[in-house]
């Protein structure tokens, strides 16, 4: 520490010739060390001032740069002989700087001193990160310690640099997105959908980042903010621009209307749809993940920050847990709908009584658009959790019952032979197999026979449509037999004029019998009253 801090005190005050006596200098010839390491000792403190934070809280107070603790014992100590600082990007690769402990002589103290490794690579690291020419033409004023370690022209540059970045990436984004929509080429067209947001994110941080590094290159306390942020704007535009490019491929090889998808025939399209939403999923999981990872290990500036995280590892992740249940429940319940392919993007299904076609998978929700075109709107979780008919998976042909209550001699003949005709006048593809067609009386009451038609429906698109005009079709051929004198419907409920009750009237009787019959009076019982 007294080291570092001997050469900063040196170098602010211009001795240079002085903090050169901090230089491990052996690597140089004995009649060049007095000039050169005057020189090299200026061009490391513009280094340090301009690429480097140093790390006070690692650098030792004791000549002998103790550390507390050993890998075996934690309760001993040992000496240090070697101490790095930092690690520093010079063409395709780090170097280190680093203090040596080294004896001048046989008899001497130790002292601590820059490595000759560090000395050699200073003049490369100066030409890389030292004021370029246009700061050197610069006033005086402008090179003029500003505040927060900045200098004025620093103060003036970024916003102005920030300006300019922001009209570049506005106007490429407005350039690919008019190419998007209007290119003559179908690729042009991709291109220009997929990549206009990540290009104008990139093109923000490339210029950005040239403005700092190579026509004024900033000082270490803005190249510690600058550098993440760039990281992190580069990560996020390459995870989207594949998000996108999957998404665009998605548009191509499958249909994305999922009433399109929902036909009986698309069912590979609707498999292949959820697989690539789930790898969606997926991608971004990873993505975001490397990505973290990719900007962690690229913030040297903190070389202690992954092991803090670390330590508190098991706080963070118990509050996150808590804060967060719900949304990573939600996660992996839609990675166990893509896994286990309950409900496919495309598939028709009934959920708490709405007809619906799955339309959207996403992390959280599951988004259905019900037959009337509204949007329900269902957390993962829940949709996972609770119980739904899907009219879609495997084979969805079905048979769609209709039922209803018929008089007690009624002829369900004659109703069998009605259905059957109706069937005949709708499409083969949409009412297939017929032979699945059958009228079948299930059950007898007292208000008469319960008869099921089972339709059979091949497209549960247009089932229930079919079953609509089905339906309504066995009610007017109902009564039209009814009129024609055969007994179909069953009795109608009417008022007894005597007991002023509800009564039942048989539709079979003659219409001028007496309603206060024996039968009328049975029929207008309480029970009958109160229902």
């Amino acid at each position: 520490m007294s080291s570092v801090e001997s050469f900063l005190y040196l170098t602010a005050r211009g001795h240079f010739s002085d903090a050169a006596h901090l230089l491990d200098l052996t690597d140089l010839p004995r009649a060049d060390q007095a000039t050169e390491g005057a020189k090299r000792a200026r061009e490391l403190s513009v280094v340090l001032e301009r690429k480097v934070v140093i790390p006070w809280g690692s650098l030792a107070d004791r000549p002998d740069g103790w550390l507390a603790g050993s890998n075996d014992d934690q309760a001993s100590g040992r000496v240090r002989r070697s101490l790095l600082i930092d690690r520093m990007e010079l063409d395709d690769h780090f170097v280190p700087l680093r203090l040596n402990r080294i004896k001048a002589g046989e008899n001497a103290d130790p002292v601590w001193v820059f490595s000759p490794q560090t000395v050699d690579n200073i003049p490369r690291l100066h030409e890389l990160y030292g004021p370029t020419e246009l700061e050197k033409k610069l006033p005086l004023w402008a090179r003029a310690e500003g505040f927060w370690g900045m200098y004025v022209w620093e103060v003036l540059f970024l916003p102005l640099l920030l300006i300019v970045a922001s009209i570049l990436s506005f106007l490429a984004f407005g350039f690919l997105k008019e190419m998007g929509e209007k290119a003559p080429q179908r690729w042009m067209r991709f291109l220009g959908r997929s990549f206009r947001w990540p290009a104008a994110i990139a093109l923000f941080a490339a210029v950005l980042g040239t403005g700092t590094r190579e026509v004024l290159v900033v000082s270490g306390v803005l190249d510690a903010i600058l550098n993440p942020v760039l990281v992190i704007a580069y990560v996020f535009a390459a995870t989207l621009a594949l998000v996108l490019i999957i998404d665009e491929v998605f548009d191509r090889i499958s249909k994305s209307n999922p009433n399109e998808l929902a036909d009986p025939e698309n069912s590979h399209l609707r498999s292949m749809a959820t697989t690539i939403s789930a790898a969606r999923k997926f991608l971004i999981v990873i993505a975001t993940l490397v990505g973290t990872g990719v900007v962690l290990t690229s913030v040297d500036t903190f070389p202690n920050l992954g092991l803090s995280l670390l330590a508190s590892a098991g706080a963070l992740t118990i509050v996150l847990g808590f804060a967060a249940r719900e949304v990573l429940g939600n996660i992996l319940s839609s990675v166990q709908i893509a896994l286990n392919r309950s409900a496919r993007i495309g598939d028709q299904l009934i959920f708490e009584g709405h007809f619906c076609t799955v339309e959207r998978i996403h992390f959280t929700y599951v988004q259905l658009m019900i037959w009337n075109g509204t949007r329900l709107i269902v957390p993962v979780s829940y949709f996972v959790s609770d119980a739904f008919e899907n009219w879609s998976l495997e084979d969805p042909k079905m048979v769609r019952p209709i039922l209803m209550t018929l008089a007690q001699d009624a002829d369900v003949d004659a109703m069998r032979k009605v259905f059957l005709d109706l069937l005949e006048r709708e499409d083969d593809e949409d009412v297939h197999p017929k032979e699945r067609a059958a009228v079948r009386v299930i059950d007898q009451d007292v208000f008469g026979l319960k008869v099921r038609f089972e339709l059979p429906a091949a497209n549960p698109a247009t089932g229930w449509d079919i079953e609509c005009r089905v339906r309504e079709g066995l009610q007017k051929a109902a009564r039209k037999l009814q009129s024609e004198g055969t007994s179909i419907l069953p009795p109608s409920r009417m008022t007894c004029p005597k007991t002023e009750e509800w009564a039942f009237r048989c539709a079979t009787i003659d219409p001028t019998h007496n309603l206060c019959s024996r039968y009328n009076h049975a029929m207008s019982a309480s029970a009958f009253r109160t229902r």
